[in-house]
């Protein structure tokens, strides 16, 4: 009876969402501040869906659609958002920590005082997102298609943005690495009020 117990708990532990919640989510498309960690979202259209201030830490967003959801708040740490169309999403004060973003599309997304750790994305779309006071470590966002982008009362000094697109995108009132603002200038974008360091 004791090795069957420690079995059903491993067994249980490898699942770490409440299974009510993700259960609401499926059928509303709404659950706010609920833990969907780990939960299999990948291939669904989540278009309006909100999940503020949920746990989706470890969740498998590959291939969904994000439009316009409501992710304030939300904790994306180790999740899986290759080939995510995310447009127009809200992630303001979320984190975003080790997440897989390759052929993600976060045109329009706002970041505002988001979190951003150890990301590196390939063929990532971030036209028109909006970066207010959102901070960077260890982030790569070279060859990103940036432009209109606004950057705004950001520490850029840790993120990478080598043969991204700039054209047009606004960076006012940040920090960058010397080169980063001379390579602002060759993309055109609009920089103003910046410290280069």
């Amino acid at each position: 009876m004791k090795t069957i117990l420690i079995s059903l708990a491993l067994l249980s532990s490898l699942y770490s969402y409440d299974e009510s919640h993700l259960q609401k989510f499926l059928e509303t498309k709404d659950c706010q501040k609920c833990d969907l960690s780990d939960a299999d979202l990948s291939n669904k259209d989540f278009t309006h869906a909100n999940l503020s201030g949920t746990n989706l830490s470890g969740v498998n967003f590959e291939n969904s659609t994000l439009v316009k959801a409501n992710l304030w708040g939300v904790n994306l740490s180790d999740a899986n958002l290759q080939n995510t169309n995310a447009r127009a999403a809200n992630l303001m004060g979320a984190d975003i920590i080790n997440i897989k973003c390759d052929n993600t599309t976060f045109k329009g997304t706002n970041f505002a005082n988001a979190n951003f750790e150890n990301v590196t994305c390939t063929n990532l779309s971030i036209w028109s997102a909006n970066f207010l006071e959102t901070s960077f470590e260890n982030v790569d966002f070279s060859n990103a298609g940036a432009a209109y982008a606004n950057f705004d009362n950001v520490d850029m000094s840790d993120l990478n943005i080598n043969g991204a697109i700039f054209w047009n995108a606004k960076v006012t009132n940040s920090i960058l690495k010397k080169e980063d603002c001379e390579y602002l200038k060759k993309e055109e974008a609009i920089s103003e009020n910046n410290q280069c360091n």
